[in-house]
């Protein structure tokens, strides 16, 4: 065989096995992730856990809450506010279980929300059911009706969704010293508000870097409207794109120190 044949052959195996890396094998891991994602949403109706309805979503799903814990501070956890970051939904859970086998591990009280966007959820899309992003919905001073980008809808008006509602009925009912966002894939430690002491400490814990922007603008954010405008520490933890059990190995010991801060 020619040499130039024989080199054709290299860069073609070659190729192909970049796309399978790089494409085909993240491609199939988010498709059995969607489908774990659909029944671990379905099993939280009859868990063992004391999971509550607090609301319902646009579609009339359960948006599910879990707490536990007694102190002087509360913390709020919320994760899967956009339905495609679904590795959030399943670290909000599985912290939600250890917390509730493990009570011992925390010192003060938290609240669990592990889909505010239940509907997004089990489409696999960021946008609820009336295509609006939730994380641009919130009424905040720099809410504007105006967007480039079809998943950065912020709504016909401010606070119009029922899952921005949950998450501000949530606020105002729990009244919480502190909150924590679970978003991905960016992998990064963002916060807004009074709230470097809190970040660095859980920086100590999984090591992501810390960033006081994300890099682009969020109006209607919950971290303008939690963070900045009602001056409640709030820390958007941004999870790489990886599967379950690395987000928890990365996340369990600084989302407990999160909750147990400043102690």
């Amino acid at each position: 065989m020619p040499f130039t044949n024989k080199y054709v052959i290299i860069v073609l195996i070659i190729l192909v096995i970049v796309i399978i890396y790089y494409f085909a094998i993240p491609f199939i891991r988010h498709i059995k992730l969607h489908q774990d994602t659909k029944k671990l949403y379905a099993s939280l109706k009859d868990s063992s856990l004391p999971w509550k309805v607090f609301t319902r979503s646009e579609q009339g799903r359960n948006i599910y809450l879990f707490e536990q814990g007694e102190g002087e501070s509360t913390t709020l956890i919320l994760a899967a506010m956009h339905g495609d970051e679904q590795n959030t939904f399943h670290l909000a859970v599985k912290l939600a279980d250890t917390i509730y086998t493990k009570p011992d591990l925390i010192n003060s009280k938290v609240v669990i929300v592990p889909a505010v966007n239940p509907d997004g959820l089990l489409r696999n899309e960021r946008i609820n059911a009336n295509e609006v992003d939730i994380n641009r919905n919130f009424p905040t001073e720099n809410w504007r009706p105006i967007y480039e980008k079809y998943k950065y809808n912020p709504g016909y008006e401010a606070g119009s969704e029922k899952e921005t509602q949950a998450v501000m009925e949530l606020i105002n009912l729990y009244q919480p010293d502190k909150m924590v966002v679970i978003h991905a894939d960016l992998h990064v430690l963002n916060y807004d508000g009074p709230a470097k002491d809190l970040v660095l400490r859980m920086a100590d814990y999984n090591g992501y870097r810390i960033e006081s922007s994300i890099g682009y603008p969020t109006p209607g954010s919950l971290g303008t409207y939690a963070g900045v405008e009602a001056r409640i520490p709030t820390i958007t933890l941004e999870l790489p794109d990886i599967g379950p059990e690395e987000a928890w190995e990365q996340n369990f010991e600084a989302l407990i120190q999160a909750i147990n801060f400043p102690e």
